[in-house]
C-alpha cells in the first residue's frame, strides 16, 4: 500500500547529455493518491523525466526530494514501453515476482490470494500459465501493469503503457487500470502522446515544451470521477481541453 502522505518534489531539475540540454529547470510537486500525466512534443524529455523520478538517471542539476526519506530509498514500480516481460516467466510468475519485491520474506498464502485477485481484476487469470510469446499486445501490457501494482510501490511510473494497443483494446485496458488503481491509489506518473488519454486518466496534466524540455503549465483534469470513462469520453469538457492542450504543445 502506498505510504501515508507520500509526496515527491522536483526542485529545478535539469539534465544534460554532453552539451545537449534535455530538461531545464523542472519544478513541481507530486502528491499521494493522484495520477499525473506527462505530455509534450517529441524532444520534450518526457521519458527522461520519468527516469529521473524513478532514480534510473540522476539530474545534472537540481534535486528530487521525497517526504518519506531519501528518493533512493523509495519503492518504485516501473512499467516500460516494451513491457519488460521475461520470456521464461509465465504471467503468474511475473506478477508473483513483482509481489516478492515488496516483501523481505516468502509470500504467504494470503499474499498469493492477493496475486490471484489481481490477475482476476486485470482479466489475466485464464492466461496465468502462458509465456509472453503466447500473449497478445494487450495481454502483455496488462501483465506489466499488474506486476507494477503487485509491488505495492509508493510510486508507479509508466512509459506510454497503452500506446501500442488498438482503440478498442486501449479503452478496455484503461478501464481495467483505473479499476485496480482505485484499490490502493498509488502515486502514479505516466507518459503519453494521447492528449485525451492524459485528460481522462490523470488528475493533473504536466505539459512540457521541447528542446530543452521545460514545464509550460500544469492543468487539472475536469473529471472528478475518472471511473466514468464512457461518459467522460463524450463530454464537451474533454473536447474543449483537448483543443487547448493541442495548441499548447503545437499540434
Amino acid at each position: 500500500m502506498s505510504t501515508l502522505n507520500n509526496r515527491y518534489q522536483a526542485k529545478g531539475l535539469s539534465y544534460k547529455i554532453g552539451d545537449q540540454l534535455i530538461l531545464k529547470n523542472i519544478s513541481f510537486e507530486l502528491a499521494e493518491g493522484e495520477i499525473y500525466s506527462l505530455i509534450g512534443p517529441s524532444g520534450a524529455g518526457k521519458t527522461t523525466l520519468l527516469s529521473l523520478l524513478g532514480g534510473l538517471k540522476q539530474p545534472t542539476t537540481g534535486e528530487l526530494v521525497a517526504s518519506q526519506g531519501t528518493v533512493a530509498n523509495q519503492k518504485v514500480a516501473f512499467v516500460p514501453q516494451d513491457y519488460g516481460l521475461l520470456p521464461w516467466q509465465t504471467v503468474e510468475k511475473a506478477v508473483i515476482t513483482g509481489a516478492k519485491l515488496s516483501r523481505k520474506q516468502s509470500l504467504t498464502a494470503a499474499n498469493l490470494l492477493e496475486v490471484e485477485d489481481l490477475l482476476q481484476q486485470m482479466n489475466l487469470f485464464e492466461h496465468r500459465k502462458k509465456y509472453p510469446n503466447q500473449l497478445s499486445g494487450g495481454q502483455k501490457q496488462r501483465v506489466a501493469i499488474a506486476r507494477g501494482f503487485a509491488t505495492h510501490a509508493g510510486l508507479l511510473l509508466m512509459d506510454e503503457p497503452f500506446s501500442a494497443l488498438d482503440a478498442f483494446t486501449r479503452e478496455k485496458a484503461q478501464q481495467l487500470f483505473l479499476t485496480r488503481w482505485q484499490k490502493n491509489k498509488p502515486l502514479t506518473v505516466f507518459v503519453t502522446h494521447d492528449i485525451e488519454e492524459a485528460i481522462l486518466l490523470s488528475d493533473k496534466i504536466i505539459v512540457l515544451s521541447a528542446n530543452p524540455g521545460e514545464i509550460t503549465q500544469i492543468v487539472s483534469s475536469p473529471f472528478a470521477d475518472k471511473m466514468n470513462l464512457a461518459e467522460n469520453r463524450q463530454s464537451m469538457a474533454l473536447f474543449e481541453l483537448t483543443n487547448v492542450l493541442r495548441g499548447a504543445i503545437g499540434e
